[in-house]
């Protein structure tokens, strides 16, 4: 994992040009955010990002699944918060 000055310097130099703060679903899929390296390292690597918890919900096909008490059509699908974690 690259520490905060080693991102800076490999942005600088241009050998890193976007970032991806990403989490796994139940089913292992990816899911997350691109960022240009620059404006993550702006905004995104001490603030985080948000993502929407109806990913944590659906199915292989992208179709909710009914029964999640935190997100569900009744209650509605919000955003969680990310923060990425360079340890």
């Amino acid at each position: 994992m690259l520490g905060q000055g080693d991102l800076e310097r490999s942005v600088a130099s241009g050998e890193i040009d976007t970032v991806v703060v990403a989490f796994t679903d139940h089913y292992g899929r990816l899911h997350g955010k691109r960022f240009d390296a620059a404006h993550f390292l702006d905004v995104g690597f001490d603030h985080g990002t948000h993502g929407c918890d109806y990913l944590l919900t659906v199915d292989m096909e992208m179709e909710p699944v009914p029964g999640y008490r935190y997100a569900n059509w009744e209650a509605g699908y919000g955003d969680f918060h990310m923060v990425p974690d360079p340890t």
